[in-house]
């Protein structure tokens, strides 16, 4: 994943959640800043990283993906291009309509559709791509997001957030998917149900 980010950018976090594998040793090995956040919520410590990486991030420009090479990484200039001739302050980038070299499985396409459609019934959003692991943002908008999902919710949260905020201009950009290397641990039925209650309750009841 590291040799696929573009030699312009000058920093790059990998963070870790009580990783088994030598995530952090490697990373250091290959040039990375390497952080550890031993922090779960529900078993999932997917927001906490995400959240100390943006913290400890000194760059103007934040770019996030998720590490297993689904993300097309190489084509941050194009992304940060978008981000800076709107001008935009958050852009999420959106995987639908799935391009031709999009490999997404129809369980989890459903699924996405299902969470978009809930946006747009609960808040009068519309997201194209709910569940999108590829952000960029300017680092000043970080203490605006208001995160504070430490599990797979922080995903739809910080869309959310970027879309509903006015002193934050949201925008999305479309992007491929590449197949997924190495095997998920997350049981994904159990997750967007997780995701669907969330949405729910971040309107209605409150965080």
């Amino acid at each position: 994943m590291l040799s696929r980010i573009p030699k312009f950018v000058d920093e790059v976090i990998i963070v870790s959640n009580k990783s088994t594998d030598r995530t952090l040793d490697k990373a250091k090995e290959l040039g990375a800043i390497a952080l550890e956040d031993d922090r779960v919520l529900n078993g999932i410590g997917y927001g906490f990283a995400h959240m100390t990486g943006m913290k400890s991030a000194t760059g103007d420009i934040i770019a996030t993906a998720d590490g297993d090479l689904t993300y097309p990484i190489e084509e941050l200039s194009r992304v940060i291009d978008y981000l800076l001739d709107k001008p935009a302050d958050f852009i999420s980038c959106n995987r639908y309509p799935l391009k031709e070299e999009t490999q997404i499985s129809p369980m989890l396409q459903l699924g996405v559709r299902v969470l978009n459609t809930e946006v747009f019934l609960l808040y009068g959003i519309r997201i194209k791509d709910i569940l999108s692991g590829m952000w960029v943002f300017r680092r000043e908008v970080v203490d605006k997001l208001g995160l504070n999902m430490g599990d797979w919710n922080l995903s739809p949260q910080i869309k959310l957030n970027a879309a509903s905020r006015k002193e934050i201009k949201f925008e999305e950009y479309g992007i491929s998917q590449y197949q997924r290397g190495g095997k998920s641990k997350q049981v994904y039925w159990k997750t967007g149900f997780s995701h669907l209650w969330w949405i729910f309750k971040n309107r209605f009841v409150g965080k």
